[in-house]
């Protein structure tokens, strides 16, 4: 495999496990302090969370477009 697309597999990777371990382990996306704003502080560390994996992923499939070529 080349530099590239060993880039691009590892940039495809982790989206993947990031996303399992957050289903495992949802304690995660919580922390203390916030009883009243919870919903929307869950809420929107979970949309950039999601934005993050697919930018990564995106990225990803894109390293393994023009390494095909």
């Amino acid at each position: 495999m080349s530099n590239k697309s060993t880039l691009a597999v590892f940039l495809i990777a982790i989206p993947i496990l990031t996303a399992a371990f957050l289903i495992i382990n949802p304690n995660l996306l919580l922390s203390g302090g916030y009883e009243l704003a919870l919903d929307g502080f869950v809420l929107s560390r979970t949309l950039v969370i999601i934005f993050i994996l697919y930018m990564l992923f995106k990225l990803g499939l894109v390293l393994v477009k023009q390494s095909d070529k």
